[in-house]
């Protein structure tokens, strides 16, 4: 069995996080012989419509429901609430020819979810161990870090836009990563949409945070279209300049030859 890797894109609101997400994940699809699994840790749920994918219920939905089941004593104490928890999970994971996707959502109503989330942590932990590769698209902000909700991960990105709130929202991100443990042997910067004549600085400014810029993804008028038609990223031509952009920083990341991503990881 070769390397489990998990990923986790991260970054401010409207920085493009999702869009990385799909592009990297079509290229580790097309491009590696890799089993996948997509998380979408975002509650908002941007990642199953740019894939292309029906979600039959989010892992949100089915917490909710427990939960509800404890409360109004439907669900019996002595039932095996991991096992049940587990299993509905499972019939809520999408499996597809290049990946299989499950979708976090969010949990709705008042009430605490304390052993809920306790019981999802354990499930997922276990699920994701079956797959190569683990591609989380996490929630815009910090609060996923507070809450370590992206606990260990080999490779964490974080993308930017030409913004400053993005730039800093990224040195947050890194620190806060640190102080909370979070256990990531790699941290690098994708640059999404920066204009020409500001990719200097951007690069200059990170380098002296000690951040990495591993590549930009241009504009591209067809990741417009497509994201404004809902159409999925898998309709992109091959020659998309977004979608070369990933693959070659995906490339030059080492990420596409085993041997290379074992070096890149430190083993």
């Amino acid at each position: 069995m070769r390397e489990r890797l998990v990923f986790s894109v991260s970054g401010k609101g409207g920085v493009g996080k999702t869009t990385t997400s799909a592009l990297l994940s079509r290229v580790f699809a097309e491009k590696t012989a890799r089993s996948m699994l997509l998380v979408d840790a975002d509650p908002v749920m941007n990642l199953p419509r740019v894939m292309g994918v029906e979600i039959p219920a989010s892992v949100g939905d089915i917490a909710t429901q427990m939960r509800k089941s404890i409360d109004d004593g439907t669900l019996p104490a002595s039932a095996a609430k991991q096992d049940i928890l587990e299993g509905d999970i499972f019939e809520s994971l999408v499996e597809g020819d290049r990946y299989d996707f499950l979708a976090m959502g969010r949990t709705e109503g008042e009430g605490c979810y304390c052993y809920v989330n306790r019981l999802l942590t354990q499930i997922l932990d276990r699920l994701s161990s079956n797959y190569e590769i683990t591609l989380l698209d996490m929630s815009a902000g910090l609060e996923h870090f507070s809450r370590r909700t992206n606990r260990n991960v080999d490779i964490l990105i974080i993308v930017i836009d030409s913004s400053r709130a993005a730039f800093e929202a990224a040195l947050r991100i890194r620190d806060l990563a640190k102080e909370v443990h979070i256990d990531f042997k790699k941290l690098v910067v994708i640059g999404n949409r920066i204009p020409d004549n500001l990719v200097d600085a951007v690069s200059q400014g990170l380098e002296e945070n000690g951040l990495y810029l591993a590549g930009m993804i241009p504009n591209d008028d067809e990741v417009a279209k497509l994201n404004y038609l809902g159409k999925p990223v898998f309709e992109l031509p091959d020659d998309s300049p977004a979608l070369k952009a990933v693959e070659a920083i995906a490339e030059n990341l080492g990420l596409l030859s085993e041997a290379t991503m074992l070096k890149l990881l430190g083993q």
